[in-house]
């Protein structure tokens, strides 16, 4: 059916496209040491980039996310230059008004949104759905969802009851119409500063793939 993995993909990216109206689709995006096959969502809340380096993510979401008041010296490294990279981006956090400085407190006035309410990746394999798992499992990072797409011929192979226990998805991809035999249900992921800097990084190569089409 499929003679490749990238066909697979190629494939999938066309249905879900068409199955959920969007175009907000990003093949191979890196998240550490993991490549996801394909990350999409179906809205976006926020279209400007802010978290362009993780530790930005990392200080932000550990020291002021949660915070009413932050002395910068609290929150200063033995590193100068990423002190002064951080202070940096304090002031565009000011100027985008998500903080006020004074007298070098931070005061939070409105938490920074996500770039949309579900972010979804999908690891796709041919047959391989074991390796697929393992890979498909350290998504749970950064996604609200998390899928395992494998080519219909090879669909009955998957143990639905293991992805089930551990709320990873199934997608069937044919040369018909894409079918999901087992939904993954949305949760809430507990490191806010991965999963901004990845959306971020998704939002940057949305932004690129606009720019080479127009």
């Amino acid at each position: 059916m499929f003679t490749s993995e990238k066909a697979l993909v190629d494939k999938l990216v066309i249905d879900l496209q068409e199955k959920y109206d969007t175009q907000y689709i990003v093949r191979e995006l890196r998240g550490g040491n993991n490549i996801a096959d394909v990350v999409y969502t179906i809205n976006l809340d926020r279209e400007n980039i802010i978290f362009n380096e993780y530790f930005y993510a990392y200080y932000y979401f550990n020291n002021v996310y949660n915070k009413k008041r932050v002395s910068i010296k609290d929150i200063q490294t033995s590193n100068s230059m990423i002190d002064k990279k951080f202070n940096n981006f304090l002031n565009e956090l000011e100027k985008m008004g998500y903080i006020k400085i004074d007298n070098n407190y931070i005061n939070p006035v409105k938490k920074i949104n996500a770039i949309t309410n579900n972010f979804i990746a999908v690891e796709a394999k041919l047959s391989d759905w074991k390796t697929g798992l393992k890979q498909a499992y350290r998504y749970k990072q950064y996604a609200n969802e998390v899928y395992i797409a494998i080519s219909s011929a090879h669909i009955n192979k998957v143990d639905q009851d293991l992805l089930k226990d551990e709320n990873i998805g199934l997608m069937s991809v044919s040369q018909g119409k894409l079918r999901i035999p087992l939904k993954a249900k949305k949760e809430k992921v507990k490191q806010l500063d991965i999963q901004y800097f990845i959306a971020d990084r998704f939002l940057k190569h949305l932004k690129l793939k606009e720019k080479s089409i127009s």
